[in-house]
């Protein structure tokens, strides 16, 4: 029986004998210059976007950035609980020259595609280190999962999620490492400062330490690591932790958190009925999305990785860097589906995959590995976890959604939940669970009966990046650029002489369109939030506009003059005390 999950020794994917100088050249020159075009092609696709767009934690991270930097105050929709300060730590540099909002943030995104586009050398040192594919293959795999949109899209905004996929392969590549031989000091602290990293990116990052604080005492309870070794990849960690809270401490309330303390809904999901729906219901889509975006390669290496654990075939390193990549993915759906369900109002969102994307591009390599290197005969018994997934899955999503308008009522659906997933399935107008779930299964079927022509696996490969490039320039053509647009207002403040030294107050009926552009484009001071029917005392007054309508805020009642106006959706008024 276990021949049929061995390895087959001849399939492609069998370690190289050492590369010459030359070759191991040509590689790296292809992975540099790889790395460059993933740079240039993430600021491409970023392009149209100028100011935030994912409200309101972009806001919340720039916010903070700038508060880092030394500017002035804004407000964060973080909690005490959940706030990390390792993202705005590392774009804050780009706030430190006083440059205006928009050039400043084109930096966040330069930041954003240098770090986003390591997933490709990343993801070739895993096919080559873990999977033990031959190079040409591990140099496809590669592409494809630093491709895939689910990594992708994330970079082009100014959020955690624009680095944690490759923070993600790398700690995965660490703990491989390490595991190699658990007596080595630097791999052991490598291992743990990316934990600690992760930690500081994101409340993802606290289930992450969680398993991996786990995965340690597993260690040492097994043997395979001494104490010593264990307490040398927490020192990293901690430290990380204190320069949290130290960063934390310095900013102080110059960042005013609005974010709703996690208590007593997070605490009622298993009490009310409900919310428990809603939990269980997120962490199935979580689950059926990623079979759905890698054709069904999530769940291939699911039950690879499984089967792993319980019946070895593969190294020590390889079996329990797949159970910490299986526990992670679990312990994150499971978690980022409590909190949610205890946040959200009712009825929640059809689909927010969001934090469990960061996941996928590992996944997908996994699943490239597992088809190109099993039998065909294990893949079709791999393969009914997936359908079932996928089939199963998307029969209940569409019965959820048919049940909840039935109750006249509609579950969320937006581009942050899930922009693969609307642009694969042309999801435009509302979630379409049943055409995801042919897309998965046509895509399984594909590669499964293809790939078993060894010649057809590079190809196949290359066929994936296409799709990969096409649906991205598809996702920016159809809701990137409309987006960007909605949040691009016709108003130059510079250009109507309003500047540093200017104090801003903004009137409490202004557009959210108009707020989200203008509150950033004040960059040299925070904004006062101005009273009705009272005198705004401040230089410059932002308002609504909308001449002859209760909602226009009047100037000229204060002795303001107009110095210009946006019909466009916005519709605002920048008005100058005379």
């Amino acid at each position: 029986m276990t021949t049929d999950v061995t390895p087959a020794p001849h399939r492609g994917t069998t370690a190289a004998k050492p590369a010459p100088d030359r070759t191991r050249a040509v590689i790296i020159t292809i992975l540099a210059v790889g790395w460059l075009a993933g740079v240039l092609w993430r600021l491409w696709l970023g392009n149209p976007i100028t100011h935030p767009i994912a409200h309101t934690d972009e806001d919340s991270y720039m916010n903070a950035a700038r508060a880092i930097a030394g500017g002035p105050e804004g407000f964060s929709s973080e909690t005490p609980l959940f706030r990390r300060i390792g993202y705005p730590l590392l774009v804050s540099p780009a706030f430190l020259f006083g440059l205006d909002f928009a050039t400043s943030y084109k930096i966040v995104h330069v930041v954003n595609a240098m770090i986003s586009a390591l997933s490709l050398p990343l993801a070739y040192l895993l096919g080559r280190r873990m999977f033990g594919m031959g190079t040409r293959l591990a140099l496809a795999a590669a592409f494809a999962a630093a491709t895939i949109p689910a990594g992708v899209f994330w970079s082009l905004v100014g959020m955690t999620d624009s680095i944690m996929a490759p923070l993600m392969l790398a700690w995965f590549l660490a703990i491989h490492r390490w595991l190699g031989d658990t007596g080595r000091k630097g791999p052991a602290i490598t291992a743990g400062l990316l934990t600690g990293v992760l930690y500081t990116v994101h409340i993802r990052g606290t289930i992450l330490l969680a398993v991996y604080l786990a995965f340690l005492a597993f260690l040492v309870f097994r043997r395979l690591a001494n104490v010593r070794a264990a307490a040398l990849s927490l020192v990293p960690v901690m430290l990380l932790i204190v320069l949290n809270q130290v960063v934390i401490l310095l900013v102080g309330d110059r960042v005013h958190l609005r974010g709703d303390i996690v208590g007593g809904g997070t605490l009622a999901v298993f009490t009310d009925s409900q919310r428990l729906q809603v939990f269980v219901a997120a962490v199935g889509t979580n689950i059926w999305y990623m079979c759905v975006v890698t054709a069904g390669l999530a769940g291939l290496a699911w039950v690879a990785a499984t089967l792993e654990m319980f019946r070895p075939a593969r190294d020590a390193a390889y079996r329990w860097t797949a159970g910490v990549a299986l526990f992670s993915t679990i312990g994150t759906a499971l978690g980022a589906a409590l909190i949610l369900a205890g946040l959200v109002g009712l009825p929640a969102d059809a689909i927010y995959s969001r934090y469990v994307q960061v996941f996928v591009p590992f996944w997908l390599l996994f699943g490239f590995a597992v088809l190109a290197d099993s039998r065909l005969r294990a893949l079709v018994r791999y393969a009914i976890v997936p359908v079932l997934v996928l089939a199963v899955g998307g029969a209940i999503i569409a019965f959820r959604l048919r049940y909840v308008a039935g109750q006249g009522h509609r579950l969320g659906y937006g581009l942050f939940g899930g922009p693969d997933i609307i642009t694969i399935t042309a999801g435009w107008k509302g979630f379409r669970p049943l055409v995801g779930t042919a897309i998965g299964l046509t895509g399984l079927v594909v590669l499964l009966a293809v790939t078993r022509l060894r010649r057809l696996v590079i190809p196949v490969l290359a066929l994936v990046v296409a799709l990969n490039f096409v649906t991205m320039a598809v996702m920016r053509d159809r809701l990137i650029e409309p987006i960007a647009a909605r949040y691009t207002l016709p108003i130059d403040l510079t250009a109507l002489g309003v500047g540093p030294g200017d104090s801003v107050g903004f009137t409490d009926d202004m557009t959210h369109e108009g707020y989200f552009v203008l509150y950033h484009d004040v960059y040299w001071t925070e904004l006062t939030q101005l009273a009705d029917d009272t005198n705004p005392g401040v230089d410059v007054v932002i308002g609504r506009y909308y001449p002859g309508v209760p909602f226009h805020w009047d100037g000229t009642r204060y002795g303001y003059e107009l110095l210009g106006a946006s019909q466009a959706d916005g519709q605002v008024a920048i008005w100058r005390r005379r």
